[in-house]
């Protein structure tokens, strides 16, 4: 199971559905019925996983990425361990860390993402542990381990993609790189072996930016892209690009694409395009915005 495995579009449907028991209802409510349930189950172990969980029920092991909904900052918790795992993925190395934390009763701090760690939570529990994950914007849903839960656990990974994607496509205008340009670029590698970049052209900055004068030409741009990949050791191409769909309508080997909730209307016209193509789908993975300390989205500084 010590591997690391990529979330596809086709499970992205059936990982919304409840697993467990869900309780619902207003956060107060929620609490009662959560203890009073793990009161007649009698419980040896409860792990929560997500910062809403793990604020606001009590438990053994709590897990949690400093983030509610994403892109709005938590309070950190105290933990023990901390584990890197960016989203849509479940890194080879959360594994051992949880495994640890569970074994010792640790919190974890997940620095990326923590939703899809529900599976190694209960993958990596013994009977008699409940998992507890947030429902969004509706209450809890908690999860009592057992063979036939890990059971149908184990069969949900194997639909996991194991291997990195042979190419990612991702685009922006990349005016000054700053330290949310570098983690985009940075996960492209994680993600994939290679990546092809569409970057704005002038034209296409002048046309969809109010700002446009203060975002530098495209041939500089493209300049501190590759030096950046020099640097880096980023295997990629650079595509002058005039709208949003650029090379990813038509290049076969892309498998996957990089967006964020602001851009993820794009990746769906794009494969809408793909398919009237006869290409195969581009693979999602939507990345929370990088926050500075305030809470605020990093961008270039002006």
């Amino acid at each position: 199971m010590m591997k690391t495995y990529f979330l596809p579009n086709e499970l992205r449907r059936e990982l919304k559905k409840v697993w467990g028991f869900p309780i619902l209802g207003k956060k107060k409510e929620v609490a009662k019925n959560f203890k009073e349930f793990c009161r007649k189950r009698k419980f040896k172990k409860i792990i929560t996983v997500g910062d809403y969980c793990s604020l606001n029920l009590p438990s053994d092991v709590k897990i949690f990425d400093g983030r509610i909904g994403r892109n709005k900052m938590a309070p950190l918790q105290e933990y023990s361990f901390s584990c890197w795992n960016p989203p849509a993925s479940i890194n080879k190395e959360v594994w051992k860390t949880l495994k640890k934390a569970i074994s010792k009763n640790g919190n974890v701090f997940i620095d990326g993402e923590e939703d899809l760690l529900v599976i190694p939570s209960v993958l990596l529990s013994r009977k008699k542990t409940a998992v507890v994950y947030g429902f969004a914007n509706k209450g809890i849903c908690l999860i009592e381990v057992s063979p036939e839960i890990k059971k149908g656990f184990r069969k949900l990974l194997k639909k996991f993609r194991k291997g990195k994607f042979k190419k990612i496509a991702l685009g922006g205008t990349f005016n000054k790189l700053h330290p949310g340009h570098r983690y985009l670029l940075s996960l492209a590698k994680y993600y994939a072996k290679k990546a092809i970049i569409g970057l704005c052209s002038n034209q296409m900055v002048k046309a969809r930016k109010k700002s446009f004068r203060k975002i530098l030409p495209f041939k500089e741009r493209k300049r501190t892209l590759e030096n950046y990949f020099k640097r880096t050791g980023l295997k990629s191409k650079i595509v002058e690009i005039n709208n949003i769909y650029g090379p990813a309508i038509k290049d076969k080997e892309i498998e996957a694409i990089l967006l964020t909730e602001e851009t993820f209307s794009n990746g769906i016209k794009i494969n809408k395009i793909r398919k009237k193509n006869k290409l195969k789908e581009l693979h999602y993975i939507i990345l929370p915005y990088l926050l500075d300390k305030t809470g605020k989205k990093m961008g270039s500084k002006k």
